[in-house]
């Protein structure tokens, strides 16, 4: 790929309670070395789930979309209402 499309490539050897965080849209490949339990989190943030919203047409997606927006503001202001 990378003389083809200009793609370089990362190897990284992950150990007993290490955490990787894989940026949002970087395409990854994950070869297990032993058997693994994977945990993962997907995470939108207020500002991208707005943005989604406004260009959505679907009335269900949109829904779930305001649904996770009042959760992030209210989580928001529960944080701050805790730091006076």
């Amino acid at each position: 790929l990378r003389e083809e499309c200009g793609v370089s490539s990362w190897t990284l050897l992950q150990s007993l309670g290490d955490a990787v965080l894989v940026p949002a849209g970087a395409p990854h490949q994950v070869q297990s070395l032993t058997g693994t339990i994977s945990v993962e989190q997907r995470f939108l943030s207020p500002e991208n789930a707005v943005r989604l919203r406004d260009h959505s047409t679907h009335p269900q997606l949109r829904a779930q979309l305001d649904g996770m927006i009042f959760s992030a503001v209210r989580e928001a202001v529960g944080i701050l209402r805790g730091c006076k």
